[in-house]
């Protein structure tokens, strides 16, 4: 059976990189519904919602740390954008993660819901980017970045699936920007949130390593594939995983 399960893993861990690297997302946005539902699915025990985010937040942590090497070295890294925000992010992802096993999974999953919700809602918002934009409000920047880490980080999440919308919709940057710049943000949020759950005893370890394995790997794939498709289609793969992602939760 641990081959069985270490063979799933990888799988599971090899998706969240390649569309972590494609859309410069951390992979949270299907990663906690699948490892909520895909192992009940296949005669595998199920998780609860408190390692499913602990895993979704080893995941995060490092098929983003592997996306980062290469998104740094893009011409459209921010590196005052990543700092402020992120630096935000890391605060309220810890705090999130602290006060993460104070609820009931229910609720976890209802925190999931709506910020997924939020973040469809706000794909669909339109607004001409400001391609010139070469400054940013340090204030808002830390601000959201404290609240959309503090409830990430409860469900394990770097958060860049709310990240890419509100650098859309908000900041109004132009998508190849969000792209550079939102996988290092999330990485950065990730750090608290995977230190936390390591703490808190929700990573087993077996399923933890085949999930790093296989989404370091195929992050660089993802990455590859995302310089060579139109912004417009990222966004479009952006909105059907979160789509479906609500889906799975909300029937789990």
């Amino acid at each position: 059976m641990n081959s069985l399960v270490i063979i799933l893993m990888l799988f599971i861990g090899a998706f969240g990189g390649f569309i972590s690297g494609l859309v410069g997302i951390g992979g949270a946005i299907i990663m906690y519904p699948t490892l909520l539902i895909v192992p009940g699915l296949l005669g595998f025990p199920n998780y609860t919602a408190y390692v499913a985010s602990g895993l979704t937040a080893v995941q995060v942590f490092f098929s983003t740390l592997s996306g980062s090497f290469k998104a740094i070295k893009k011409p459209d890294y921010s590196p005052q954008l990543v700092l402020y925000m992120g630096g935000g992010m890391i605060l309220g992802s810890s705090i999130g993660a602290i006060f993460a096993n104070m609820f009931d999974e229910n609720f976890v999953n209802i925190v999931y819901i709506i910020i997924a919700i939020l973040a469809l809602i706000l794909m669909f918002i339109k607004v001409k980017p400001q391609t010139q934009q070469n400054t940013f409000n340090k204030t808002l920047l830390i601000v959201l970045g404290l609240i959309i880490g503090s409830i990430s980080g409860v469900v394990g999440a770097g958060g860049a699936f709310i990240i890419i919308p509100i650098l859309l919709a908000v900041f109004k940057l132009p998508m190849n920007t969000v792209v550079a710049n939102s996988i290092v943000i999330a990485f950065i949020s990730s750090i608290g949130a995977f230190i936390i759950k390591l703490l808190q005893g929700y990573i087993p370890l077996l399923e933890a390593i085949s999930l790093i394995i296989g989404s370091v790997i195929f992050a660089q794939l993802g990455l590859k594939v995302g310089q060579k498709i139109p912004g417009i289609l990222q966004k479009f793969i952006i909105i059907i995983f979160i789509i479906i992602a609500i889906i799975q939760i909300s029937l789990s």
